[in-house]
């Protein structure tokens, strides 16, 4: 099944290169939540990233860089899916790769994010309305090596 990916368009800052010339590590969870956050729209959520009474938290991340990503004026993109849901966790997957040459793909990652509710900041299971946002996104699991 082909996943119904969001996609987001950014450009490298300055500030996310590192010495070595390409983009740092930590730069790319940046991507990562910047991709997530302008998606979570179209993912059931509302603007602030909520999901009705409830708040979703990263509890994991799995990261794997492919291709050096150096500074440039041409646009990267993210792309975002949902491999996996649980009962009150969600697992999104991406990609960041060349905008115009998508066959350049120079990370893969995946994040488990577990819904709390704001109150007891206990989890919570999803509804069948916000499941069902999710589903809308469902696709396969990046191909990530194991250590």
């Amino acid at each position: 099944m082909g996943a119904r990916r969001g996609r987001v368009e950014m450009q490298v800052r300055w500030s996310d290169v590192d010495l070595f010339g390409h983009v740092n590590n930590a730069a790319y969870l940046g991507y990562l939540d910047d991709a997530r956050f302008t998606l979570f729209p179209s993912m059931g959520v509302d603007e602030t990233g909520a999901l009705t009474a409830s708040m979703l938290v990263v509890v994991k991340h799995e990261i794997e860089y492919l291709a050096a990503l150096t500074y440039r004026p041409a646009p990267f993109a993210v792309e975002v899916w949902v491999p996996r849901i649980g009962r009150s966790s969600v697992d999104f997957a991406y990609e960041i790769l060349d905008a115009a040459n998508p066959e350049t793909v120079y990370l893969r990652a995946r994040s488990r994010m577990v819904q709390l509710d704001t109150a007891t900041h206990a989890a919570r299971a999803f509804t069948a309305e916000e499941r069902a946002a999710f589903e809308a996104h469902l696709g396969a699991s990046p191909e990530l090596h194991s250590w």
